[in-house]
């Protein structure tokens, strides 16, 4: 159901309700219902605003509301059996109040423009909080089977700052160029959650095999980091750590800004595209240093250069700490694309145009491997892990050219 009204094309009020039935959940939560609100106020149309202002569009909105989640296996709220090998055997605990993952969210935003248009843009700010997170954790033994499905006790919480700025730059009958940004300021965190431990992020290069980097914990980011903190090396080149090698929490694999910039000129038959992005404010566990380029493969196959000529004992063991997570920061050249249009040529070849496309032509990053924009699958007993990379096949930078007619 949906409600809407308007008054003076100034204020306007909306409000909506869905009920949603699934049979993948038990038999006692079925049926989710999410509503939701929003409202928005059109400045710009106010008496106030007639007599001559920068603005020519200001409006102000706000929304809240609540949506639902069904994204896990078909059946897994039921007891289930699995035959193999000749036996059968109980593969999950039946959990009959099983529901809806939700989630909630309220922003509020303010559009604008200025100059005729030349301008404009948009502001956000919002706060999400998922409850009821669906996850497939281990039975309390003794139990008939080794996994059932949960609502997670605790929520997370995402929230943040948006922005967009468009201008048109230069108008005119030869030249035309635009300008776009947009970014987002982010932060999240796993709130209220004090059940099991819950490990992620799993190792399985050469002796590092069956470590986890990271966990999910009350008061920390989701999929924090956790491991030894690496201090150094002693004067026998062995690697120390802080809190005599326990594992504690040192960093967020997920970025505090995103960004990108977007612009395209034409100029009589000529037309160019440029789009940069951005992320920072996040680390990279680099599993390809902690576990193949290590010193103890030297005179095996290739190592990290940096160890050339280091102190590091080539006994030293192989082990998982904060000594190779990496700052992910980058700017990416995304892509570029010139072309010409030339245009018909005698009468049978028409609307020909000349491009040239370029795709991933470069990165500003510290980060050691081939890509900061990485993510192998590093999941543990289906709780996904994130910002891992283990050897990953390079991203292709590609050059296009491009011949364009029809007859």
């Amino acid at each position: 159901g949906r409600v809407r009204a308007t008054f003076k094309d100034r204020y306007i009020l909306m409000a909506t309700l869905r009920a949603d039935g699934s049979s993948k959940f038990g038999s006692n939560n079925k049926y989710g219902y999410f509503p939701s609100f929003a409202a928005s106020w059109n400045i710009f149309e106010e008496e106030f605003m007639s007599g001559g202002t920068l603005f020519d569009q200001l409006r102000l909105r706000a929304g809240w509301g609540i949506t639902g989640n069904q994204e896990f296996p078909a059946g897994a709220s039921q007891t289930q059996y699995s035959y193999t090998q000749g036996s059968i055997a109980q593969a999950n605990v039946a959990n009959p109040d099983l529901k809806w993952e939700e989630t909630k969210q309220w922003n509020i935003g303010l559009d604008w423009s200025i100059l005729n248009g030349r301008i404009s843009g948009a502001f956000d700010y919002f706060n999400k909080t998922t409850e009821n997170l669906l996850f497939n954790f281990d039975a309390i033994q003794p139990a008939p089977a080794t996994k059932y499905w949960i609502n997670l006790p605790g929520s997370i919480e995402n929230k943040g700052f948006e922005f967009l700025v468009t201008a048109q730059l230069v108008q005119s009958s030869r030249l035309n160029w635009s300008l776009s940004i947009n970014g987002a300021a982010l932060k999240n965190e796993v709130q209220g959650y004090n059940g099991p431990t819950v490990l992620t992020g799993g190792l399985n290069a050469q002796g590092s095999s069956g470590a986890r980097v990271q966990r999910i914990a009350s008061g920390q980011p989701v999929n924090a980091f956790y491991t030894r903190r690496f201090t150094g090396f002693d004067a026998t080149g062995f690697a120390t750590y802080a809190n005599d090698g326990a594992p504690e929490f040192v960093g967020s694999p997920n970025p505090t800004f995103i960004g990108g910039l977007s612009s395209n000129a034409t100029f009589g038959k000529w037309a160019v595209g440029v789009n940069f992005s951005a992320a920072m404010g996040h680390l990279i566990y680099n599993e390809t240093l902690n576990g193949v380029l290590n010193i103890g493969n030297l005179g095996k196959w290739n190592i990290d250069k940096n160890l050339v000529g280091s102190k590091e004992s080539l006994a030293n063991p192989i082990t998982s700490s904060s000594r190779f997570l990496e700052k992910g920061d980058y700017v990416k050249f995304g892509n570029a694309t010139i072309s010409y249009n030339v245009g018909n040529i005698g009468n049978a070849i028409k609307n020909l145009r000349l491009s040239v496309v370029g795709q991933n032509l470069f990165y500003i990053t510290k980060f050691s491997g081939f890509s900061p924009e990485v993510n192998t699958d590093k999941a543990v007993d289906g709780v996904l892990s994130y910002g891992m990379e283990y050897i990953p096949y390079p991203t292709a930078r590609t050059i296009q050219f491009g011949l364009n007619f029809s007859l």
